[in-house]
């Protein structure tokens, strides 16, 4: 299971710091990690510093993105809109089940830049 760790930077960035499971794949060229397919994720942590990121995801797609994942327009580093397939998940943190209703997909390279 891959965990992600939310940090919400002074700009209004949110960048994700991953610890990796031993099924990510990592691309030995570019160096860059793509989570497995089990993740969980933190609370987000507040952050005075600037994103630390060199290759910002949420930065090149500039102010407004278009979530990959399910299609909604966005202006922050994760979508807030609807989960296109709402469901029960348990938080690793609180070991408590939650019903999860936001997409919470974050600014990755595949979502295109808002044109709109």
């Amino acid at each position: 299971m891959c965990h992600g760790h939310p940090h919400v930077h002074v700009c209004g960035h949110q960048s994700m710091t991953w610890h990796y499971c031993p099924s990510a794949l990592i691309d030995l060229g570019t160096g860059y990690e793509t989570a497995c397919s089990n993740v969980t994720f933190a609370a987000p942590q507040p952050s005075n510093a600037a994103c630390f990121l060199a290759n910002c995801d949420y930065h090149g797609a500039g102010t407004g993105w278009m979530c990959c994942h399910c299609g909604g327009r966005n202006d922050s580093g994760w979508c807030k809109n609807m989960s296109p397939n709402p469901k029960w998940e348990k938080n690793i943190i609180t070991n408590e089940w939650e019903w999860i209703e936001t997409c919470d997909h974050g600014c990755c390279r595949n979502c295109v830049k808002d044109r709109t």
